[in-house]
């Protein structure tokens, strides 16, 4: 006689816990983001810098726009500081976005 199998509810539940606690530990591992010493120290190190050259050009622009005239003789040696800070911000920022970048493909692969 042709006997069909039985229907088992729960060792389908259990597969599909199973199943979803898999997906779920992928997912955990894939959110987890960690710091190496390198980029943690590189963080503590830029951002002050970094601060810095956004205060400065806060400041400038504040002040130039609520008092021109006492501003405009020194502008120059104003806008001067700022370049000496724009071109390490931008490297250093540059190099932290390509790193991000680089690990973002090596993890893609």
């Amino acid at each position: 006689m042709n006997k069909e199998p039985e229907f088992d509810p729960i060792g389908e539940l259990r597969e599909e816990l199973g199943e979803a606690r898999e997906e779920i530990a992928k997912l955990r591992i894939k959110a987890t983001t960690t710091l190496t010493g390198t980029e943690f120290l590189t963080l503590i190190f830029l951002l002050p810098m970094v601060s810095a050259f956004v205060i400065l050009g806060i400041i400038i622009v504040w002040k130039t726009t609520s008092n021109p005239a006492e501003v405009a003789p020194f502008l120059d040696i104003i806008l001067l500081a700022l370049a000496i800070f724009s071109n390490p911000v931008s490297a250093s920022l540059g190099l932290i976005v390509g790193r991000y970048a680089d690990e973002k493909s090596m993890k893609k692969n």
